[in-house]
């Protein structure tokens, strides 16, 4: 069996707890299945961000949150999470944080890696240039946004998920 897949959610400050729990217990049910089967784990999960700890969407506050990875490690999956609408204007300087290393480390989000967004993090992308040329979803509430932010990104509403194979982005 090939190396485990790095899945790396990104911890911004608000984050929505659903937006990283419901994968996060996706990927360790899968472990867990595998693990019956006496096979290894296929994902290892960190989380990293600007900050080791902030403050969730509902108010959990987190700790132990990695700093941004210089490198990413091959295969890796980096998840750009959602936040609030009323969190848009707030932590302005722990977004940009991440928006740069998005930038820096851009060139590293191509196959076998891949780009996953949920909900805003889709904008979160754009902004940071990763997806133009890209097809993409995102939240209801925020497909203009993901428009304004990214004009060259091929947005498409009324879908749970879109995967663009070709520009290694799942949103």
């Amino acid at each position: 069996m090939s190396e485990p897949i790095e899945v790396l959610f990104v911890m911004l400050p608000d984050t929505l707890a659903l937006d990283w729990a419901g994968p996060a217990e996706a990927f360790r049910i899968a472990n867990q299945s595998l693990a019956r089967q006496g096979l290894p784990a296929r994902f290892s999960l960190r989380f990293v961000g600007p900050q080791p700890q902030a403050n969730s969407s509902v108010g959990l506050q987190w700790t132990g949150v990695e700093a941004l990875p210089a490198q990413l490690k091959t295969p890796t999956w980096l998840v750009l999470l959602g936040r609030p609408d009323e969190a848009a204007h707030q932590n302005l300087a722990a977004l940009r944080e991440v928006t740069h290393w998005l930038r820096t480390i851009s060139a590293q989000l191509r196959a076998p890696n891949r780009l996953v967004t949920i909900c805003s993090g889709a904008v979160y992308s754009a902004q940071a240039g990763l997806l133009a040329h890209a097809r993409a979803t995102t939240h209801h509430l925020e497909l203009d946004d993901l428009q304004r932010a990214e004009p060259h990104c091929e947005v498409l509403g009324n879908r749970v998920f879109v995967i663009d194979a070709a520009c290694s982005v799942y949103s």
